[in-house]
């Protein structure tokens, strides 16, 4: 009985972990395809904060701002990725191509704000000054810019920012095509009192031997203008052949990089093409 028992178990263990390698190989693949919209209009005076991020298949993108006083804010996100939409015919389609757009208007003026958290607490005086930050990057390119707002009394700003990438790739019997086109886009208007800081890398070759590198720092009371963008395009064709096509076509088929290193099979690769022999090489003896 003890024997049958322990057989048991062992059936139960086996079964266990047969399914655990099963369930460990999955038949199938998930793809995400999305698009988010959003528009934000926010009025008032006292004490705010927010974060906003969105990814898409290597684009990030975030916005950050802080402060106590008076803000007055519109913004317009919209993010997609492989997806489109078409208002006219209400359908949804998928895509190659995936980004990301903002527009952004901002008007600031600090104050220190008071806050009452309950019946027998004291007030809390909130003495934040503003600060504002948008970021984007690129990993294809491998360029990333920011533009970024600290210690403010004042701000008055206007944004517009773009991530924007789109793969093909096809291949048929004769040729493979893969194309990508990236663009990574910050244009701004921004009359401030405080710190400002703009910046822009490109690091596609090495991070100490950057292609683009600005670095640009304020203080004080200033008007600023930028307007950046960096588009990248690639292509790659190639010829693709079928395979051994010198016994097809004869020896000027095959590509003069392929005709020098395949030479040593004799009748093979030397497109010398394998005839039959009529007689054994080596004949055996008996």
């Amino acid at each position: 009985m003890r024997k049958m028992y322990k057989g048991f178990l062992l059936a139960i263990l086996f079964s266990v972990i047969f399914m655990g390698l099963t369930c460990g190989q999955p038949e199938t693949s998930i793809e995400l395809r999305y698009i988010y919209h959003m528009d934000q209009d926010v009025k008032g005076n006292g004490f705010f904060s927010s974060y906003q991020t969105t990814d898409v298949t290597n684009l990030t993108w975030s916005n950050q701002a802080h402060g106590s006083g008076s803000y007055d804010y519109e913004s317009k996100l919209d993010s997609r990725n492989g997806a489109k939409y078409d208002s006219k015919s209400d359908v949804y389609t998928t895509t190659s191509d995936r980004g990301v757009t903002f527009l952004e208007s901002a008007d600031f003026s600090y104050a220190p704000a008071g806050m009452q958290m309950g019946k027998y607490s004291f007030p809390i005086d909130f003495q934040s000054k503003g600060a504002e930050k948008t970021c984007l990057k690129n990993y294809i390119s491998g360029v990333s810019m920011n533009a970024r707002f600290n210690y403010l009394d004042t701000l008055s700003k206007n944004l517009s920012s773009e991530l924007y990438w789109k793969l093909a790739n096809t291949t048929d019997e004769f040729e493979s095509n893969l194309e990508s086109n990236t663009r990574t886009k910050l244009n701004f208007e921004a009359a401030f009192s405080g710190s400002g800081h703009v910046g822009a890398l490109d690091i596609s070759r090495d991070l100490h031997d950057a292609n683009i590198l600005i670095d640009e720092d304020y203080r004080g009371t200033y008007y600023i203008t930028k307007n950046m963008s960096h588009d990248t395009k690639y292509n790659l064709k190639r010829q693709t052949d079928d395979w051994l096509p010198c016994c097809s076509g004869g020896f000027a088929d095959m590509n003069l990089l392929d005709k020098k290193p395949f030479k040593s099979a004799t009748g093979v690769f030397d497109c010398t093409c394998f005839k039959a022999p009529t007689k054994a090489q080596f004949p055996r003896i008996y």
